[in-house]
């Protein structure tokens, strides 16, 4: 009576989830193992509590969307193009070797057409980092070869997608009829029975490939991040309306997918793509996303795939003899990769078996393929069960095979964090604007996907004007578009609060509100930037922006020592990010090094560079109201007491922003505090 029952079906599938993923990885065997174990036990074959075409089902399909989807969202497009050759080069390798090698046995094996083989190519040709957890446990996560794993299993599993969308949008328009062909195996390819009338596998589609693949493209990749831009900034606000425009996005994508006869889930990794810039990887909205999906959606696709399984199948000599086939074309396939992509560029064997191990993996990308390619009714069920012994055998291959390879390679430097990762915003009352000051946090951040922090730090009994003034500023990063968490700190003191924040939250950066240079008073009686800079384990940079500028002027002076270079550059740093060509502003660099400014920077019309003594000068003292001028804080260390006193006057009304590296900031002049020195080794 319970059975079949919305609540009771709802009831079992929250305790596979739950218990499913706890009992396998007890046994060092993937959660998601335990998932489709989790299937075949409750489904139709055994108990029977889970019913085939039911609820599970439903939010199946919902999962397999949001599987991509997140995918496509999450993807590390910096860290792409940052090893964008290696990457294409051993990504491409990943996909063609299996891809060709599987296609090649499929068809000298079995009697099944050209699109069946490439379509089962495509489940072997992917790969998921199921170890990727051990590589970040042992700290290896920045290791070159983890890194080119990485990106190249992006494009390889582009590429199976693609095979995807032109073998499902194929089979749409294609006829298919049965012909009654005796095998050796029966793979379910082809039904043993008499030929019928040939018949449409699904409806036609509204549009052909050649037109629908450009029209899905076209809608993800270029209009669904303008209309997310648009709607962020100028309609939704809160998190809970991002996260539904998420999966309006989502489903969008999916759906003009359909309109070409392509896959529904094709649409939703390119949504995901599409809106990679505007949900950053470490805010609240990427949480939220990841937790809906984690939660339930694609489990429950796990979950379902288990339905479809009779286990008794699963130990059928035709069912293990096919399973051991494809785990040899995927260790065979991914190590060929890894070895002509490693040796290509100079890896070691370590490395090299790293890669291999890490590329094994095979799971969620592998199941929606094969899930779409039996409902097309390209091939049977014994290939789905098939694929379920392989995941198994690539996933405990790949779980010691990267064990065993991390022992053997020696964890890397530590690399910093990009600037604009998660940066912490300084929002006292100091005579900042608070729509401008979020301008320029949000210019920092954007490049990198980044995160702002607003805080502020109460003095007792002022917690509540404190949280006011940290709403307002979460309110201008909305404004802007950002993704942002407000944080209200009690602490010992605003210094403490501050350094403690910076290390609890991570932060990349950390921007100080700032009244403006007042260097004899700052010099006597010191002041909370300089007890902060000196201290700060990131660059930290002291700001005081009161209004929207229209020319950015960077003041380098003269940088001697190793240290001063690197602040400069990090000046040039934040002056690109800063810099608005389209818009028509000015860009003005003063300096005596122009190889300080890349040639990217340097090229622009409206970009100029400063070199004479007497134009510095005269640039700096020339700073208007609408300026914004930004410097290394050694250049106030380099100041005369009257040029300083000039400066002080000239600067009274203008927007300032003083940068520094890692515990360099001191804005006193004349102070010349420990540790200038390098961070770098």
């Amino acid at each position: 009576m319970l059975v079949g029952s919305l609540e009771a079906t709802l009831l079992v599938l929250l305790i596979v989830v739950l218990f499913g993923p706890i009992i396998t990885e007890r046994f060092r065997i993937p959660g998601l193992i335990g998932l489709i174990v989790g299937g075949i036990i409750f489904g139709p074959f055994v108990i029977g509590w889970l019913e085939a075409d039911g609820l599970v089902s439903q939010l199946g399909g919902i999962g397999i969307l949001y599987l991509m989807f997140l995918a496509g969202v999450s993807f590390n497009l910096r860290g792409f193009m940052d090893n964008r050759t290696m990457a294409i080069t051993y990504g491409l390798l990943g996909f063609f070797v299996p891809f060709i090698l599987s296609i090649v046995v499929v068809l000298s094996m079995f009697e099944v057409g050209i699109l069946s083989a490439a379509l089962i190519g495509a489940m072997w040709a992917s790969n998921t980092l199921v170890a990727y957890p051990d590589v970040q446990a042992a700290g290896l996560a920045d290791n070159r070869a983890v890194s080119a794993s990485v990106s190249a299993g992006v494009v390889a599993d582009l590429l199976s997608l693609t095979v995807l969308a032109v073998a499902t949008a194929t089979t749409i328009i294609d006829l298919e009829p049965t012909l009654n062909i005796d095998i050796d195996i029966d793979l379910g390819f082809i039904d043993d029975v008499a030929p019928l009338i040939p018949e449409p596998t699904v409806e036609d589609p509204l549009l052909p490939l050649w037109i629908g693949l450009p029209l899905l493209a076209a809608f993800c990749l270029w209009a669904l991040p303008r209309i997310g831009d648009w709607f962020f900034v100028r309609v939704g606000r809160s998190r809970t309306q991002r996260f539904v425009f998420a999966l309006v996005g989502m489903s969008a994508g999916a759906t003009v997918a359909l309109l070409g006869g392509i896959e529904g889930l094709i649409g939703a990794f390119l949504a995901g793509l599409g809106m990679n810039r505007l949900v950053p990887t470490k805010g609240s909205l990427m949480d939220r996303i990841e937790f809906v999906g984690s939660s339930i959606f694609i489990p429950a696709f796990l979950v379902s795939i288990g339905l479809s399984i009779d286990p008794v199948v699963l130990f059928d000599p035709e069912t293990i003899v096919l399973g051991l086939l494809f785990t040899a074309l995927v260790l065979v396939g991914k190590s060929t990769a890894a070895i002509l992509a490693g040796v290509r560029y100079g890896f070691d064997w370590n490395e090299i078996g790293l890669m291999s191990s890490l590329s094994f993996g095979q799971a969620a990308s592998t199941l929606a393929i094969a899930q779409v390619g039996i409902s097309l009714g390209m091939f049977g069920q014994v290939v789905v069960n098939a694929a379920v012994l392989t995941i198994v055998a690539t996933a405990l291959i790949t779980s010691y095979g990267t064990r065993f390879f991390l022992k053997r390679i020696p964890r890397p430097p530590a690399i910093d964090a990009p600037v604009g990762e998660r940066v912490l915003l300084d929002v006292r009352p100091h005579g900042s604007d608070m729509h401008a000051l979020m301008n320029l946090a949000a210019a920092i951040v954007r490049p990198d996907d980044g995160l702002v922090v607003p805080y502020a730090v109460p003095a007792p009994g002022n917690r509540a004007s404190a949280q006011a003034i940290v709403d307002a500023a979460v309110r201008a990063a909305e404004a802007h578009g950002l993704d942002t968490d407000g944080v209200v700190r009690i602490d010992d003191s605003f210094a403490d609060a501050t350094i403690n924040l910076a290390e609890e939250t991570d932060a990349s950066m950390v921007v100080l509100a700032w009244q403006g240079p007042k260097f004899a008073s700052d010099y006597v009686f010191g002041n909370d930037i300089d007890s902060i800079g000196e201290r700060s384990p990131v660059p930290t940079v002291a700001v005081r922006i009161k209004r929207p500028w229209t020319r950015v002027v960077a003041v380098l002076g003269d940088p001697g020592a190793s240290w001063q270079r690197e602040d400069a550059e990090l000046v040039v740093s934040i002056v690109q990010r800063l810099a608005r060509p389209e818009a028509g502003e000015e860009v003005v660099v003063v300096g005596s090094d122009a190889s300080l400014v890349p040639d990217s920077i340097a090229s622009s019309p409206s970009i100029h560079m400063v070199t004479d003594q007497a134009g510095r000068s005269s640039a700096i003292e020339s700073a208007g109201p609408d300026d914004l001028l930004i410097a290394p804080a050694y250049v106030l260390h380099d100041l005369t007491p009257r040029a300083g006193w000039r400066i002080a006057r000239a600067l009274a009304d203008a927007n300032v922003a003083v940068v520094a590296g890692p515990r360099r900031l001191v804005v006193a002049r004349g102070s010349r505090r420990r540790p200038m020195t390098s961070t770098l080794p």
